[in-house]
């Protein structure tokens, strides 16, 4: 409640207290220790003790990005804060393109409303700020290089069926994060109606939480009925070599944000490292660049081979 920005601290307070929180001792929870609670980095997997801190043992009961959004509401720095999602269906690359200055992923998002970019948001860092078009420009001209190899068509039943068993355990997981989570609400709202209909609850602040409850509610079943209907894209590729030539740009345009995520890490393991002087022809790119060497090994060319190679790669003027 406390992470969208809709309720202040002592609204929520005032809610959760109706709903039959309370202290050990069976009362309702004080102001000073509601704000202890919120702030606390137990909940999110750390244990401190003075200025040491350190991640805990235990398995934490909320995300770390959802304990970030209610600090800066806390703080005053964000009035609309929202627990970022892992997938976003318009930045496939995030967190798979890694800032080459400091390593970290790059996050994904609209700025002033309309324009697109990903950027590397590390804190003393920062020396990435890319539109969204043009680093994925670039990702598509790597995907080209990969139309396909027989070397690729081959190792695609091997690299299927890596990424399909990470897949297939992270998709248990995350439905079962989201079925406890939807029924959660479920819980709460029965909750709500009994504390509406013994006055604990005022009308005013059911319905709100009544908004809150439906909406996320919607968004897990939508979520719940993506993982169901999910198909693997490393079997659909394999399907499609036995018929034809593998088109692997074609078939990332046209997966889901899982499917593209699937394939890129399939190509990519290691993600990619992208930098404004160099683009992708980044030496942290170890696999990319021993591809590169093949390739100029190969060549009867070679200057012909790196031309190649830099027009399909697209490194900025100068390189």
């Amino acid at each position: 409640m406390v992470s969208t920005g809709g309720y202040s601290a002592d609204e929520a307070l005032r809610t959760v207290n109706a709903l039959g929180l309370t202290t050990r001792k069976n009362r309702p929870v004080p102001r000073q220790t509601w704000f202890k609670i919120l702030r606390n980095p137990l909940y999110a997997g750390w244990v401190k003790s003075g200025e040491l801190l350190v991640r805990g043992i235990h398995q934490p009961i909320v995300t770390q990005q959802l304990f970030d959004s209610v600090q800066d509401v806390l703080t005053g720095r964000s009035r609309t804060a929202q627990p970022r999602q892992s997938l976003h269906p318009e930045f496939s690359l995030r967190q798979f393109v890694r800032c080459a200055t400091c390593g970290k992923g790059l996050t994904g998002g609209i700025i002033k409303k309309k324009f697109q970019y990903y950027w590397c948001y590390t804190k003393g860092c920062r020396d990435v700020l890319v539109s969204k078009e043009e680093l994925e420009q670039h990702f598509i001209r790597l995907l080209g290089m990969h139309q396909p190899t027989i070397a690729l068509v081959e190792r695609l039943p091997e690299i299927a069926k890596k990424q399909w068993s990470v897949r297939e355990a992270n998709m248990k997981r995350e439905a079962k994060e989201l079925k406890g989570r939807l029924e959660e609400i479920r819980r709460l709202n029965s909750s709500a109606i009994k504390a509406k209909l013994t006055g604990q609850l005022s009308a005013e602040d059911f319905d709100s939480l009544k908004v809150t409850n439906t909406t996320e509610a919607a968004e897990i079943e939508k979520q719940l009925t993506a993982l169901e209907s999910e198909k693997n894209m490393m079997q659909q590729l394999i399907e499609q070599s036995e018929r034809e030539l593998v088109d692997v740009v074609t078939a990332w345009r046209k997966a889901s944000i899982t499917g593209k995520k699937e394939l890129q890490f399939a190509l990519f393991p290691d993600g990619l490292v992208w930098g404004h002087e160099t683009g992708f022809l980044n030496p942290k790119n170890v696999g990319l660049m021993q591809d590169l060497e093949e390739c100029f090994q190969s060549a009867t060319d070679s200057d012909s081979a790196l031309e190649n190679f830099l027009v399909k790669v697209g490194v900025p003027d100068g390189i």
